[in-house]
């Protein structure tokens, strides 16, 4: 076949961008730094699924429990392992891959997973995306809405104690162009991605579990300790409502707060908090601890309040840890994404004003049924937000959207 000038003036352009993009791609793939763990399980099926979440929770001798994410990955692998797929795992920061052997890619926000809506339009595996954390323009208003909270009450700006997302606009509505979307949480957080998009057959929820690792007293004096309140959790301070807590122990010096964790990284935060925390007794910092440690037990039974003013969760894993493997009243937000109003005291907003009423209104309760819903919340995680429980979800709502895409 012969083309004449012109026409290869005209095609010429398209196959350069062509040509350009095909050398792009394997010196990504030959480069990149990123690790692609291969059939995970060793089930060498023919069907296959990339899955763009935690590699080394195929690589490390053992899951480890600061973090649900790692069990989770594993989890989920295991659940298509059972539907009879082969998985590859990789980071989701990995930018080298090649999408055309897969059948399915799944996984949480991040390079990996986005790169599979660039792909070639020959290549069209089933898109699952597993999002732990609330619709994203959803969190990015409530996150950066603490900013004001905090400076009308304090007349400073801690810009770099939230929980932002990053900087790809495309993260952003990430859900739109997948097939299917499991949210971890509950029907709240769930109802987040439908205020930006209606197509409900695409959305399921998923709760999140915690790790058994103690058994609280039988003989639990809540009588001394239900004044004692725990704030338990890591990054993004003011997201997580860390500050809400410390101005509530301030103002009310009958109480003490129990500080565990934080993120040293938020110097700014520090900088305005470490001078009143020093200068308030009744306020304990125990650092970041360990939930396997008897250093956790402990402070599990000197406490009896757990608070979290958290503004955006996808099933706050910290909450079900505290009460999984402690007998406490929740004092919560509804963004926490737990359904434990029956047990605990659940806000609709986060504000200063409503955790401090909702503290003063636990307060106030009858030792008795103080006691009794600090048990009940305890019951309610032991037995409903198990890995089990997850494990059975995930499959479940993996099945059923394999098979409606068929």
């Amino acid at each position: 076949m012969k083309f004449s000038i012109s026409e290869i003036s005209r095609l010429w352009p398209i196959a350069k961008r062509r040509i350009s993009k095909g050398i792009v791609d394997f010196v990504q793939r030959i480069f990149s730094n990123e690790k692609v763990v291969k059939d995970v399980f060793g089930s060498h099926s023919s069907k296959r699924v990339l899955l763009c979440h935690l590699p080394e929770a195929f690589t490390s001798k053992k899951l480890p429990k600061y973090h649900s994410n790692f069990t989770e990955c594993y989890t989920i692998a295991k659940c298509f392992d059972r539907l009879g797929y082969s998985v590859d795992c990789t980071s989701r920061a990995n930018t080298g891959l090649d999408y055309s052997p897969y059948d399915i890619v799944c996984g949480i926000n991040g390079n990996a997973y986005m790169g599979s809506f660039a792909s070639d339009k020959n290549i069209k595996p089933l898109r699952i995306f597993y999002s732990v954390g609330a619709q994203m323009c959803y969190n990015y208003r409530v996150t950066t809405g603490r900013n004001l909270d905090f400076w009308k009450r304090h007349g400073l700006w801690l810009l770099s104690s939230n929980r932002y997302v990053p900087g790809d606009a495309r993260v952003y509505y990430e859900e739109h162009f997948s097939d299917a979307v499991i949210c971890l949480g509950n029907e709240y957080v769930m109802k987040q991605f439908l205020k930006e998009e209606n197509d409900i057959g695409k959305y399921r929820f998923q709760h999140a579990f915690f790790f058994p690792v103690t058994e609280p007293s039988k003989d639990k004096e809540f009588g001394k300790c239900r004044r004692n309140i725990l704030w338990f959790g890591s990054s993004g301070m003011l997201h997580k409502g860390l500050d809400i807590a410390i101005d509530f122990a301030v103002e009310h010096p009958g109480f003490t707060l129990h500080i565990c964790g934080g993120s040293r990284q938020e110097t700014a935060f520090w900088r305005y908090y470490k001078p009143i925390i020093e200068s308030h007794e009744n306020i304990v910092m125990h650092g970041f601890v360990d939930i396997e440690s008897d250093a956790f037990a402990k402070v599990l039974e000197q406490c009896g309040i757990l608070l979290n003013p958290s503004v955006s969760e996808g099933g706050a894993v910290s909450v079900l840890n505290v009460l999984g493997n402690g007998a406490l009243l929740p004092v919560y937000s509804k963004g926490t994404g737990l359904d434990l109003s029956a047990v605990g005291i659940e806000t609709d907003a986060v504000s200063y004003d409503n955790f401090e009423q909702a503290l003063l209104e636990a307060d106030r309760m009858p030792d008795d049924e103080f006691r009794e819903k600090a048990w009940a919340a305890h019951n309610l995680v032991k037995e409903h937000y198990t890995l089990k429980n997850y494990e059975s979800g995930i499959y479940m709502h993996l099945k059923e959207i394999i098979e409606k895409n068929r």
